[in-house]
This record gives C-alpha cells, structure tokens and sequence, in this order.
C-alpha cells in the first residue's frame, strides 16, 4: 500500500438526516437537510459561472418591458428561473430619485411600476415566497388550536431596475442623444479602465467594467444583469440587451491583477461587445437609412472587427459583387440598393481604409482573435494611432449567387495580417469604384 490518510475535517460540513426505520424526524431535521442540499446547488451553480444559459432576452413597448421565460446563474450560484414571460409596466414617479430608483409601486392596486427619467440596468434575482396553508396538528393534552402554516416555499424571480450614472463622455467622446446606447455600452464592458491593461499589467484592476463601479448596495451577487435601457419620463428607449447580458462565464479560480488577461469574462466581454453592434447596426438598417447614416452619428465607439450588410454607392447588388471581385464581372444587376445596405465610404467616413477583399477565414480568425482587444475611435482624428481600421469585401460573399445581399468586414490592423495564410487581394476593379472611394 503506497497512499495513507493523513487527517480529515468535518467543521462546517454537510447536514443531511440520517434516515432509519423508527426515528422520529422533527422539522428542523428536514429543513436542515433541505438546507444542506440548496447549498449544494449553489456551490455547483458557482462552478459552472454566471450568466445567462437560454431565454431572459429583454423587449419593450413603449411602456412595457417583456422578460421572456429562461434560466440564469447568478454570481452567489443560485438559479434564477422565469417559468413564463413576465411582463412590467412603467409608469412615471415624481417623487422617486434618479439615484436610488427601482421598480417600486406607484399605486395601490399593483397596476404599474415608476421610475425616475435616467439609464437602468434590468436584473433579475431569486425569491421566495410562502404558499398555501396546511393544518398542524394538536399538541398532546393541549386545549388550544393549533392553527395551521404555509405548505410550500415557492421559488420565484424578481426584476429590479438599478440606476445608472449620467454619461457625458466615454473614452472622450461625448454623448449625444443619438450616440448615447453606443457610449453607455462601451461604458458598460469598461472600455476607459481596459485602455490601461497593456500599460502595467501588474496591478491592473479586474473590477473593470462599469457594473464593477455601482455600489454593492443596489447590485448584488444575487442580481443576473439582463438589459440596459433609458427611460424619458413617458416611454422606454434605447433597450440594449449586450450591454449587459452575458453567456455564462467560467469563474476565475484565482482572481488577481492577472485575471482580466487570462480569466474568462473578457472574452465574455468582447463576444458581447460585437454582438452590442450587430444587433445596433441590424435596428439601423431595419429603418430604412443605412445607406446614409455615418459612423459617428450613432458610434463613438467600435469593436475592433464587426460586418456591415453594404453595396456601392454607384447602384445594385450585383453591381457591387462586380465591380468588387473579377470573378463576378459578368453578371448583370439584379437587386436594387436599398435603405438596408450601408455605403461602406459614408458610413466610416475617413475613420477607415479600404483594403480590397478578404477571404473568410482571414475575418472569421480576426473576428475570433478581437474579443480582448480595445474598441476604435470613430472620430480617429482624436486617435494619436491615426487611422486603425481597414473594410474589406469578402471572397466567398462575392462569389455567392447575385441575388445575396453584399458585405464588409472591418478590422483593425495588425501585424499578424500581413502575413497570416488567409488571402488579401487589393482590388484594382474594386478601387476605382465610386466616390473616389477606394483608399
């Protein structure tokens, strides 16, 4: 035998009944164990991490908010379960502040929630309520009634809305009415504190987001953040989910200064990050104005790779896959420039330059490689760097039948680029485009 045991502790351990025939088992001894077992899940819940595992996705009307059924974690471990969808009126209070504002009842008969006019972060935690009656039974030679208690515990959710800070300026850019939801995203993922990770790593702080800055108080290791959405005294705007939702993310084992360089959560983080875009830049083209609408109107800020659904200036889809790629040369438009499809050149502005067209697994590789670097000044006359992001079209896009719509990728630029396996052909087709727009 080469292995002995060399101590053991049981302090704090485990309480579960010991069940056997005869024994008498009181209540305390059930709820114990119940006890014992609750913790149990919880301390699995921890290890799997915090986040959201399905549904919990955030709607809104323009009084309304829609938490649809799903399933989270919590940081504390424990579950949190919306069974069905859960919907909450908003009604506007004059007397709650902006600053300790929840969702808290404006009238007596329960038909509607006031908050102050402001940003709110939406969690939603875990409760417990008693349901039911049960009878008790009589106390041996007692002449009292022995009334009756609660039959169940049932467990709950509970949404709550925690205030956030007015937002002049992010990263130096200031807000405006149309740039605010991008600023206070990137407000949110904490891209003013990650800006001085490369700068001494050594003490940097991993309480880096701008949930990390709220007090202790209001959100809490039993609070799963679902959405962020600004409330104008009379109807809900700007719901962002990926401010604020996230997939669940492992816990980091040894939290130190090292911990956003190697934990989970910042490519957690940066996944959020770009899907914040996507969803942003899907509203846009969905009304109908992508083919003028400028970066800096409504970002201060982007991810360092992200997609736009685009075509040239000069007219059609299919126009655009020919003048973009010699392979498709010979087609003959088909589908009409529509509101839907950003014009790359306004769009970025001179915060880009174009760099011909990409294969996919160049974008698929700088997509996946983007989640932990900085986001990207729209305005780069600001940016000491100059200019940091190049557009390009993509080769299987362009090769696709006329009728897909067209795309570009952009990226910042790195050294890796040059010489990564992928294919970057500089166009010449493509460059002589409309709007003078090639470079």
């Amino acid at each position: 035998m080469s292995s002995q045991t060399i101590g053991s502790d049981f302090t704090g351990g485990a309480l579960l009944p010991n069940y056997v025939n005869g024994r008498l088992l009181a209540a305390e001894d059930l709820a114990t164990g119940q006890a014992s077992l609750l913790a149990r899940d919880t301390r699995i819940g921890r290890a799997a991490g915090a986040g959201v595992v399905q549904g919990l996705w955030v709607t809104s009307g323009a009084t309304t908010l829609t938490v649809a059924a799903g399933t989270g974690i919590t940081l504390s471990g424990q579950p949190v379960v919306a069974a069905r969808t859960i919907t909450l009126p908003l009604a506007l209070s004059t007397t709650t502040s902006v600053n300790t504002a929840v969702f808290s009842r404006c009238s007596g008969d329960g038909t509607g929630f006031g908050v102050a006019a402001g940003a709110y972060l939406l969690t939603a935690r875990p409760v417990q309520q008693r349901q039911g009656q049960v009878p008790l039974a009589t106390s041996p030679d007692s002449t009292l009634s022995p009334g009756c208690a609660a039959r169940w515990t049932a467990e709950g959710v509970e949404i709550r809305a925690i205030a956030l800070p007015a937002l002049t300026t992010v990263f130096g850019v200031g807000a405006t009415t149309d740039n605010l939801r991008n600023l206070t995203a990137h407000w949110c993922f904490g891209a003013e504190q990650l800006v001085n990770l490369p700068v001494y790593p050594f003490t940097f702080d991993p309480a880096y987001s701008g949930f990390d800055r709220l007090a202790p108080a209001d959100l809490t290791d039993l609070d799963l953040p679902l959405a962020v959405f600004r409330w104008d005294g009379r109807r809900v705007v700007d719901l962002d989910n990926w401010s604020a939702r996230r997939r669940i993310t492992t816990p980091d084992p040894v939290p130190s200064a090292w911990s956003a360089t190697v934990a989970d959560r910042r490519d957690a983080d940066g996944q959020a990050r770009f899907l914040q875009f996507q969803e942003q830049i899907d509203l846009i083209a969905a009304g109908g104005n992508a083919r003028y609408t400028e970066a800096t109107q409504h970002f201060g800020l982007l991810p360092p790779v992200g997609f736009l659904p685009a075509a040239f200036q000069n007219g059609t889809i299919a126009a655009s896959k020919d003048a973009a790629s010699a392979a498709s040369a010979g087609r003959k438009p088909s589908a009409a420039f529509t509101g839907s499809l950003f014009d790359p050149w306004t769009f970025f502005g001179g915060a880009a330059n174009f760099g011909g067209v990409v294969d996919w697994s160049v974008a698929d590789f700088a997509l996946r490689q983007s989640w932990q670097l900085p986001p990207e000044l729209t305005s780069f006359n600001s940016d000491e760097r100059g200019i940091r992001l190049t557009f390009y079209w993509v080769r299987e896009n362009l090769d696709a039948p006329e009728t897909i719509p067209t795309y570009v990728v952009f990226m910042t630029d790195l050294p890796w680029q040059q010489s990564y396996g992928g294919t970057v052909t500089k166009d010449p087709e493509a460059a002589e485009t409309p709007k003078g727009s090639a470079a």
